[in-house]
């Protein structure tokens, strides 16, 4: 039996076979061959029927006895946060003011060498009341001679110290027309973040994904400035044939702003990666709904009203929604909002709601709940942990269902990911021996042999030496930048 998609006149680039094959599809759950074409499963089956899209530029892989399975996606993922907690400073929004300095001081202390000190995550409420001149020297006596950036939990107020704004001036006064004064300016001008070690970071952590036999990792949230630079390197990566997983990033809004400035930096991001052929995407909304929030003001958290506009905004632009909400009261306004969305506007974008309650049978009904309304695993709390949906899992086959199938439909990608079959991205991962004859225990300590993204292999335990693919990236960076620059000579003489 066969499962294909496309006409047998067509051949596959690759066909894998010679091992076992769970395909996750109810309608075929085993085969022993798969063909891929064009990124995307051409056809999967016994050996015999997916040899007839055998071409003569096919290629054949022998997975030698292994076992193949979908790839797997992280859905609550903080690879943005983990990447960056080792070039800047995590705060949390729940340190006082007190703990903050102190942090800042010890990581001045513990690292004098810095360019520039630069942390995240602040509660706003500790700067209430305070003048700009205070807030300022308050910073100059941790330190004076080199910038301090702080930016809040939402990404979007900033904290300096004398020397950082000093630079920033200093920059204005070079411009021919006067910019206008943003973050976004301000970060740009100051450059407080170690590229190069960041770099080093997210190849790390795509090692570390690969070992686990992940192929797509959806980012949970991070501030926009630290996901725009993340992106922007994943990108390169992909630009470099280097990218091991796919990025499905997200804009993160957890106060309230314009709503016209929402769907202008979420068509910003889904442009910057158009031309990745979907292996990094920004096509997600991310919204933190929590009430009991009190820093500074009532802007300082997404009201009710916000929160139907910034749907509506995302859904007008065809983007899907993923709210953390952290009240019971979060999670009926999130239903509602959403509800209310879907009943203005046919366009089908997905929404998941991501909370840590349980609710009675009375308390849902008085929901207005959609029912293609995804609910998953709560996202916040500490970004250090990994790979949470395996914490409350059974067993391997429970934890093999939340990784794939479970995994693509709480993201609204089930057409695409999640399970082997004709027309889906061809990702899969390979391991050496068949996880479902191991323990749970086991299973989370195993390997991945291979992983494969678009029929591609992108790893392999065997060949692949991680240690040095930052050293390889910046070989072929190089002869990027080389080839472009013949390019513009070619241009412009």
């Amino acid at each position: 039996m066969v499962f294909g998609l496309f006409k047998k006149n067509e051949y596959a680039d690759v066909i894998y076979k010679g091992g076992k094959i769970y395909t996750l599809n109810p309608d075929l759950p085993r085969a022993r061959a798969v063909a891929c074409k064009d990124g995307r499963v051409m056809a999967v089956g016994d050996e015999n029927t997916v040899d007839e899209f055998k071409g003569k530029h096919t290629e054949i892989i022998d997975i030698d006895g292994g076992t193949m399975l979908p790839g797997f996606i992280d859905i609550c993922g903080h690879p943005v946060l983990q990447a960056f907690q080792k070039v800047c400073i995590i705060l949390y929004e729940k340190m006082t003011e007190e703990v903050v300095l102190e942090t800042i001081s010890d990581y001045v202390k513990m690292n004098p060498d810095k360019h520039a000190y630069f942390a995240y995550g602040f509660d706003t409420s500790i700067l209430v009341g305070k003048s700009q001149k205070e807030l300022q020297e308050t910073l100059d006596e941790i330190c004076a001679d080199k910038p301090v950036i702080l930016i809040d939990i939402s990404g979007i107020e900033g904290w300096f110290n004398t020397k950082a704004l000093d630079i920033v001036r200093e920059s204005v006064s070079k411009e021919e027309q006067a910019p206008i004064i943003t973050l976004p300016y301000i970060l740009h001008v100051l450059e407080p973040v170690d590229f190069d070690k960041l770099q080093a970071e997210i190849v790390s952590l795509s090692a570390e994904y690969c070992e686990k036999g992940y192929t797509a990792v959806f980012d949970c949230g991070a501030p926009d400035y630290l996901h725009a630079i993340y992106q922007e390197m994943v990108i390169e990566l992909f630009q470099a044939e280097m990218l091991k997983q796919r990025f499905m990033g997200s804009f993160l809004v957890m106060r309230n702003v314009k709503s016209e400035y929402v769907g202008k930096k979420l068509m910003q991001k889904k442009t910057a990666c158009s031309e990745t052929e979907d292996h990094v995407n920004c096509n997600v909304l991310k919204l933190i709904l929590d009430g009991a929030r009190t820093a500074g003001s009532n802007d300082m958290k997404i009201s009710r009203d916000s929160l139907k506009s910034f749907i509506k905004e995302a859904i007008d632009k065809g983007f899907n929604v993923h709210v953390d909400a952290v009240q019971k009261s979060d999670v009926a306004d999130a239903f509602e909002a959403i509800f209310l969305a879907r009943s203005s506007n046919n366009k089908k974008s997905h929404f998941t709601i991501a909370h840590p309650h349980e609710f009675t049978e009375e308390e849902r009904m008085e929901f207005l709940v959609e029912k293609d309304t995804s609910e998953t695993d709560f996202t916040l709390g500490d970004f250090k942990r990994k790979y949470v949906r395996l914490n409350d899992v059974q067993n391997t086959f429970d934890a093999v269902d939340k990784l794939t199938i479970d995994a693509a439909s709480h993201l609204g990608l089930g057409d695409d990911y999640g399970s082997i079959e004709a027309g889906k991205y061809a990702d899969f991962v390979v391991f050496e021996d068949d996880p479902f004859g191991f323990d749970l225990s086991k299973f989370n300590e195993t390997k991945a042999w291979m992983t494969i993204i678009g029929g591609d292999i992108v790893y392999n335990s065997k060949i692949d030496e991680p240690d040095e693919w930052q050293k390889n990236l910046k070989l072929k960076q190089q002869e990027i930048n080389e080839l472009l620059e013949e390019e513009d000579d070619e241009i412009f003489n």
